[in-house]
C-alpha cells in the first residue's frame, strides 16, 4: 500500500446524490410541519387563554354591576321600610292622643250611605 492511497470499502452501500438531496428536502419538511404544528399549538393556547381572559372580565364587569343594582335595591327597600315605620309610629302617637283626648273612633261618613245608629 502507497502512502495517501485512498481505500474504499465496498460493502457499505451509499445513498446516490440524488437520493441524499431528497432524503434531506424530506427531513426539512418533516422539521418545517412540525415547526407549524408547534406553532399553531402555541396560537391556539394563546387565543384560547385570552378568550378566557375576556370573559373573565366579562364576568367580573357583570357581577360588579350586579351587585351594585342589588345594594341600591336593598338601600331603597330599607328607606321604604324606615318610612312606613315612621308613618306607623306617628299613627300610633296620633291613636294614642286621640285615646287621651277621648276622640271617638267614627268611621268616616262617606256622600250617599247612611251610618246605623241604633245600638
Amino acid at each position: 500500500m502507497a502512502w495517501g492511497e485512498i481505500r474504499k470499502f465496498g460493502w457499505v452501500k451509499q445513498r446516490s446524490a440524488w437520493a441524499d438531496i431528497e432524503y434531506h428536502r424530506a427531513r426539512r419538511a418533516e422539521v418545517a410541519s412540525n415547526d407549524q404544528s408547534s406553532m399553531d399549538a402555541i396560537n391556539n393556547a394563546v387565543t384560547s387563554a385570552l378568550q378566557s381572559k375576556i370573559s373573565g372580565k366579562a364576568n367580573l364587569a357583570g357581577n360588579a354591576a350586579l351587585k351594585r343594582v342589588q345594594a341600591a335595591a336593598k338601600a331603597k327597600a330599607a328607606e321604604t321600610q324606615k318610612q312606613i315605620d315612621q308613618t306607623i309610629k306617628k299613627l300610633d302617637t296620633a291613636q294614642t292622643a286621640a285615646d287621651a283626648a277621648g276622640v271617638l273612633n267614627d268611621p268616616i261618613e262617606t256622600p250617599g250611605t247612611t251610618l246605623d245608629t241604633t245600638v
